[in-house]
């Protein structure tokens, strides 16, 4: 909220400034904030609203991308239960980035689909000026355009280099603002995020397997959404879905490469694809019906020590 109403500092890069760690949160989301709190005149409200208005649109055209790839109205159905119903789901409903990044996502992978590849390119270039790994988009999607055409339509794909517009916008801004294109790398070090073996946060965590939770990191729940996202990697391999397996290793690799599990439920919670892979094999009742009792159960949980302020459901 800071970020939104006093915007990024403008003065020399300085991570003990408070503000400037402000640079490690993308631009998109404040300044759609920043709009609307002119008008609801309430942030928090109007922030809500948006969310919530994002996360409509996201599930709407997630049923409808479901079916682009050749999936029946049970799979679609049961992608978007187990989305609105993930463990830490209620961020989809607060002014956080998650249901913006879900919808920019999703329709920009519609968009492909439905081969309209200026609008995928549009959409992904404000995906990456949401999140960094916006960016990740370019390469899922080139894959799904060979998957559609069986070779490279130059002329057809070359819209998909608008995706790291975004990016690049923020860096050139980030460098006029503070003289540091990567601002948004260092600012996220101050957190503890700093390159590393993406699998070393399993090992760290095998080592002292009793330390369920800690202030600001639910371990069990982080490290369980990052292993059922990895699972689902492999089914979709399985299944030949290369875009989507790619887009959602590349989705969970990223934050598993800075070395600690905090926040990896968050990260899992955007990966769309996941959904998709567990309402595919979730074709017995049996199995169908534990997903959706495990997910509502923890999600019930989850909410309760959100709402009480608990620092493992809000970090």
């Amino acid at each position: 909220m800071v970020l939104t109403q006093e915007g990024y500092l403008h003065q020399p890069f300085d991570i003990e400034n408070h503000r400037s760690r402000q640079f490690a949160f993308f631009p998109l989301h404040p300044l759609l904030l920043w709009m609307v709190g002119h008008v609801t005149k309430d942030l928090m409200l109007g922030g809500a609203a948006l969310a919530n208005l994002f996360l409509f649109i996201g599930l709407f055209f997630l049923h409808k991308l479901t079916l682009a790839f050749g999936y029946d109205q049970q799979i679609a159905r049961r992608t978007i239960f187990y989305t609105a119903t993930f463990p830490v789901s209620y961020f989809f409903s607060v002014p956080l980035t998650e249901s913006l990044f879900l919808m920019l996502t999703v329709t920009s992978f519609y968009a492909a689909k439905k081969e309209n590849w200026w609008a995928a390119g549009a959409l992904g270039a404000f995906a990456s000026a949401a999140r960094v790994n916006g960016v990740i988009l370019l390469p899922a999607l080139l894959i799904l355009s060979w998957q559609m055409y069986r070779s490279l339509q130059i002329k057809k794909i070359l819209w998909l280099l608008l995706v790291p517009v975004g990016l690049w916008a923020f860096m050139f801004y980030s460098w006029w603002a503070c003289g540091d294109a990567l601002a948004f790398r260092t600012a996220v070090a101050h957190w503890g995020r700093k390159p590393d073996f993406f699998l070393s946060a399993f090992f760290k965590y095998l080592i002292h397997p009793h330390t369920i939770i800690e202030p600001w990191n639910f371990n069990l729940l982080n490290a369980g959404s990052a292993l059922l996202c990895l699972f689902c990697v492999y089914i979709l391999f399985r299944r030949r879905e290369w875009a989507l397996a790619a887009f959602a290793f590349m989705a969970i690799f990223l934050p598993l490469s800075s070395g600690i599990l905090q926040s990896l439920d968050r990260y899992a919670l955007i990966i769309f694809p996941m959904y998709l892979a567990l309402a595919i094999i979730a074709k017995s009742e049996r199995l169908d019906t534990t997903i959706r009792y495990v997910f509502i159960t923890i999600l019930a949980i989850m909410t309760a020590l959100f709402a009480a302020n608990y620092t493992i459901a809000v970090a």
